[in-house]
């Protein structure tokens, strides 16, 4: 009982000294602001170029570009429908050559390439912003430029996930880039269906 006194009176007496501390934090952080009116820099993470232009000018897709450029697909990346681009990085590519005994993208034949890529291109626009996302865990099903489908969700963490509920999902490690044709999700690892 003693010991619950002491602690009572030494709580009391932290507050006593921290309550001047905080009352001038209070006085010194108001102030008045200014009137102008707020200028928003990219919100919602919305680019203005297409999912081709954001490829070209981004560095860590550089191999995503020397691949659609090597299988002539750029036309699904600049075009206007409206899709949800998955853009594996370099760290990506480079790890799928290595498991795949590739020496670089010019060694890929062409149709398997391609199968790759129409894969990471969903026929849908998937932001993990929209409310039918809402529920985490609950994979949805997109349909995927290659004939397959791909499902997306996000987890507990609010991060987006590759074919959550299958034998093999990723998670996406930059989500909801919001280019003029859809949307953009970036991977480090180059994904596949796997059931």
């Amino acid at each position: 009982m003693k010991n619950k006194i002491t602690s009572n009176k030494k709580m009391q007496l932290i507050r006593m000294l921290l309550a001047p501390v905080a009352i001038a934090a209070i006085l010194v952080s108001c102030e008045i602001q200014p009137d102008y009116e707020y200028e928003y820099g990219n919100p919602g993470g919305k680019i203005n170029m297409t999912a081709w232009e954001f490829i070209q000018t981004t560095d860590s897709l550089s191999l995503m570009e020397e691949a659609i450029t090597a299988t002539g697909l750029q036309s699904l990346y600049s075009g206007t429908m409206v899709r949800t681009y998955i853009l594996p990085r370099n760290s990506a590519f480079r790890a799928y050559m290595k498991t795949n005994s590739f020496a670089n993208i010019a060694a890929i034949p062409v149709a398997t390439l391609e199968s790759v890529l129409k894969y990471h291109i969903v026929n849908a626009k998937v932001i993990f912003t929209d409310p039918e996302l809402l529920p985490s865990n609950n994979p949805i099903a997109y349909p995927t430029e290659s004939g397959s489908v791909m499902y997306l969700s996000h987890n507990t963490s609010y991060q987006g996930v590759i074919n959550q509920g299958t034998k093999k999902n990723w998670t996406i490690i930059t989500s909801n880039i919001e280019p003029t044709n859809g949307v953009i999700h970036v991977t480090a690892d180059v994904v596949y269906l796997s059931i």
